[in-house]
């Protein structure tokens, strides 16, 4: 039998773990926040950053602020022409509103009137006119309307 010789090489395991990332964090998709270049900067890097400070962003204000970004934003965009066509719509909706509410009127002032000639005062109604609120003192407590 031959005898055979094996030589091990070994690495120093502090050299390895300052060159070998074991805790694979490579593969985990999470920015380093210690490490921005504006100039390296895309689109996707813009709205991940306002959607983590949108609540830190102020409301108002001439700079920094909700109000400023919606201003700029406006001032780029044409919402002119959007501003007019919205301001038609609810100009017709108050129209409208003005013009079913003269329906109700008018569906509500009826004529109502009691027969004097009728000897259980009951009350008749006519579908048009006033209502006559004079009349309804008159009427005793057992009145019908039919």
């Amino acid at each position: 039998m031959k005898k055979i010789t094996l030589k091990a090489q070994r690495f120093d395991k502090n050299k390895f773990n300052e060159t070998v990332d074991t805790k694979f964090s490579q593969l985990v998709n999470v920015p380093n926040p210690s490490f921005f270049d504006r100039d390296l900067a895309v689109l996707d890097d813009f709205w991940y950053l306002y959607d983590k400070f949108f609540y830190i962003i102020p409301k108002l204000g001439e700079i920094e602020s909700h109000e400023y970004l919606a201003k700029t934003s406006s001032e780029y965009a044409d919402f002119a022409t959007i501003n007019t066509e919205i301001q038609a719509l609810l100009d017709e909706i108050a129209e409208l509103r003005k013009e079913n509410l003269e329906l109700i009127k008018d569906a509500t002032n009826l004529d109502n009137y009691i027969d004097p000639n009728n000897p259980d005062n009951i009350a008749f109604f006519n579908g048009t006119g006033k209502l006559n609120l004079d009349n309804i003192e008159e009427v005793q407590a057992d009145t019908t309307i039919r």
